[in-house]
C-alpha cells in the first residue's frame, strides 16, 4: 500500500521539476540582452549603430536635422573609429548647413539662424571629424548674428509699415533663435 503512495507523489514531483526546469529556461532566453544574428526580430549590439545610422538618414531625408543629428551621435559615439560612418555623418551636417545657406539667401532668416543654431548648439558632438568640416563655430556664430540682424531689422521694417502682426511674427522667430 505504500508503494502505491509514493508512485503518484514521484510522477508529480518530477513534473513539477520539469515545469520548474523548462520555465527557467525560458527565463534565460528572455533576459538575454543580445540576440544571436540567426533569431529574427532581435537587434545585436553591431547592429545598434548601423540602425542609428539608417535612422538618421531617414530623418535627414525627411528635413528633421535635429533628429539626424541626435542619431548620427548615438552611432559615431558606438563607433568612433568607424571611418565611412564618419565622412557620412560630416556630409550630412554639410548638407545641414547647405539648407541653412539656402534659406538665408532666401532671406528666411528664421529658418536658417534655426538651423544655424542647431549645429551652433551641436557643435561639440562633432569633435572626432570637425576638422573634415567646411565651417567651424565660429563661422555659425556669425551666421546665426547675422540671421538674427536680419530678423530684427526686417521686424522694425514692418512695425514702420503698420504690420504689427507681421513684425512681431519676426520678432518671435528670433526669440526662438
Amino acid at each position: 500500500m505504500m508503494m502505491g503512495f509514493r508512485a503518484p507523489y514521484g510522477v508529480l514531483v518530477v513534473l513539477a521539476l520539469l515545469f520548474i526546469v523548462q520555465s527557467c529556461a525560458g527565463t534565460n532566453d528572455r533576459q538575454s540582452p543580445q540576440g544571436s544574428p540567426q533569431e529574427p526580430g532581435r537587434v545585436t549590439a553591431s547592429a545598434l549603430p548601423q540602425s542609428a545610422a539608417a535612422a538618421a538618414r531617414q530623418h535627414m531625408d525627411a528635413g528633421e536635422y535635429q533628429s539626424a543629428i541626435r542619431d548620427y551621435h548615438a552611432a559615431y559615439k558606438a563607433l568612433p573609429g568607424d571611418q565611412e560612418l564618419a565622412l557620412e555623418y560630416a556630409a550630412s551636417l554639410e548638407d545641414i548647413k547647405a539648407s541653412a545657406d539656402k534659406a538665408s539667401d532666401r532671406r528666411d532668416f528664421a529658418s536658417a539662424g534655426g538651423t544655424y543654431d542647431l549645429l551652433l548648439k551641436s557643435y561639440s558632438s562633432f569633435n572626432g571629424f570637425a576638422k573634415m568640416l567646411s565651417f567651424d563655430k565660429a563661422h555659425l556664430d556669425e551666421k546665426l548674428s547675422s540671421c538674427r540682424k536680419s530678423l530684427s531689422a526686417q521686424g522694425f521694417q514692418e512695425y514702420r509699415k503698420g504690420n504689427l502682426g507681421e513684425a512681431i511674427a519676426l520678432w518671435q522667430s528670433l526669440l526662438t533663435i
